[in-house]
């Protein structure tokens, strides 16, 4: 029974340890961002809120129909009045009319009535069409700043992933040269003891232990701290462990600058909304300008009007219903020059909107080559500091060998420990910083790959 018992419990909790165990990747968590994120859902409204105005104007090429249905109690019955006539008399009035002067009823204090109206503009001076075309550029717009925030989101996960890795390498370096100074401190106490060395090189060693343990302190704040953030940004519990795959590679980077300029220019969405904000300029043009032009409708009215609630007419009426037909020219003669103003004021936004395009390719021309010179100088970094890892190690080794034949001082070996923590921080920081450049660089070329 008592196996039974532990094979259950192995088969309930060994999945879900296994999966909380269970590396991070930076795809991984680059997708659980992106579904999760408050902000990129706040897009997606936004573009929907866009798709429901393009429907909106479109729906302005239709003919609309304005129903009216209406009840109508007048304070007195509707008479009409017969004056008296020389010389003619009346030997049995009727029973409704009273006798000089004759009242004669002509309608009922109850009336009903229905009104349809059917308009269909046709001819707007291009306001329509342009105005349908401004709300597809907004559509299109929409998705572009969604396309925007999400390489922002890329980048800021791929940051936030690099800089906990970056975060726990320099928290081991910190720890192991806290082991390593422990280690000599070990050492100087049974040469302090023996008689070997002054107390003043133990002091040294005590005071040195004690900075390297507050190191130890900071980097693991900055770790906790950047563990914050990613979590926050993937929308987790603030404490939860962050266990990530930290693997880093240096791969070689071969491209030039020109292929990398041209994938710019072709995919960046800050140059394509430089482009639609130039259309959507023209477009705002055309509808001032169509404010200048006479505008033509049709329009169709159907009325029905009776004494009763189904409005079928009245005996006080010749017919229940009635109708007209329309053709109308309306146009604007003078208004002081507003509109013409207004057709200025759009011509104006068009060459601003332009010359912020220009703008915009000077701005991605200069990202993208600082990104692209940021690659090529931590590559030589990772490089250079790989060959100063290995000096100071030995450098290192060398010294604790000698002070412990007591060819060295502990200043020496003190210097050395100092050296070699520079040393594996400065490869640790170019090695993530080169992951971080590479991030940089492909948010500067407008792609998440």
């Amino acid at each position: 029974m008592k196996r039974l018992f532990f094979m259950l419990l192995g088969l309930v909790f060994l999945p879900s340890l296994a999966f909380s165990q269970n590396p991070l990747t930076l795809d991984e968590a680059i997708r659980i961002a992106l579904e999760k994120s408050p902000t990129l859902a706040a897009q997606r409204e936004v573009i929907r809120e866009a798709e429901y105005k393009r429907k909106e104007a479109l729906s302005k090429f239709f003919p609309e129909l304005e129903a009216k249905y209406y009840y109508l109690r007048l304070d007195e019955t509707p008479k009409m009045v017969i004056p008296p006539l020389k010389g003619l008399t009346l030997e049995t009035p009727p029973r409704d009319v009273l006798t000089y002067p004759l009242f004669l009823k002509v309608g009922t204090k109850d009336n009903w009535g229905l009104d349809l109206s059917v308009s269909l503009p046709v001819f707007t001076g291009g306001a329509l069409r342009s105005g349908y075309g401004l709300a597809c550029l907004g559509v299109e717009s929409s998705k572009l700043q969604y396309e925007l925030l999400r390489l922002d989101l890329i980048l800021k996960v791929r940051e936030a992933f690099y800089n906990v890795i970056k975060a726990k390498r320099l928290l081991e370096v910190a720890k192991k040269a806290v082991e390593a100074l422990k280690e000599h401190y070990r050492i100087a106490q049974v040469f302090y003891q023996q008689g070997i060395i002054p107390k003043n090189d133990l002091l040294q060693v005590e005071v040195e232990l004690s900075q390297r343990e507050q190191d130890v302190i900071a980097a693991q704040k900055n770790l906790e701290m950047a563990c914050y953030y990613f979590n926050i940004l993937l929308k987790r519990p603030l404490t939860e462990e962050v266990i990530l795959d930290e693997r880093l590679e240096l791969v070689g980077f071969e491209e030039d600058f020109g292929s990398l300029l041209k994938k710019a220019f072709e995919n960046r969405p800050e140059l394509k909304l430089g482009k639609l904000q130039i259309e959507a300029a023209k477009k705002e043009f055309k509808i001032a300008r169509a404010e200048l032009l006479p505008k033509v409708s049709l329009i169709f009215d159907y009325q029905r009007q009776g004494d009763d609630p189904l409005v079928s007419g009245s005996p006080y009426r010749e017919k229940e219903y009635s109708w007209q037909f329309m053709a109308v020219l309306q146009w604007q003669v003078w208004d002081f020059g507003g509109s013409y103003f207004g057709v200025k004021e759009k011509q104006a936004r068009i060459v601003q909107a332009e010359n912020q395009a220009k703008e915009i390719e000077d701005f991605i021309t200069l990202e993208l080559g600082e990104a692209y010179l940021s690659v090529k100088e931590a590559i030589n970094k990772v490089k250079t500091s790989e060959k100063a890892l290995e000096g100071a190690r030995e450098n290192f080794r060398v010294n604790e060998e000698r002070y412990k034949v007591q060819a060295a001082t502990s200043s020496d070996v003190l210097d050395a420990l100092s050296l070699l923590v520079r040393a594996q921080n400065s490869y640790w920081i170019a090695l993530c910083d080169y992951h971080l450049a590479l991030g940089r660089l492909k948010r500067a070329m407008g792609v998440d790959r």
